[in-house]
């Protein structure tokens, strides 16, 4: 879970990276497209750490037992 997690988040980080680079201030189509991505990374980046972090708590917990 951990690992689907870290995947994820680098998509997100990638997505974002991307749209970072794609960004141009005079081609409209450009930034049409990094607001997708920008929209994408940070959709796909929280889903990421939001599984990291169940399943860091969820491996703690089963540890205990």
């Amino acid at each position: 879970m951990q690992t689907l997690g870290t995947v994820l988040l680098a998509v997100g980080f990638l997505a974002l990276a991307g749209a970072h680079l794609i960004t141009d201030p005079t081609a409209l189509d450009a930034n049409i497209g990094a607001g997708f991505l920008t929209i994408v990374g940070l959709i796909t980046g929280a889903t990421g750490l939001l599984v990291s972090v169940i399943g860091a708590l969820l491996g703690t917990r089963r540890r205990r037992r």
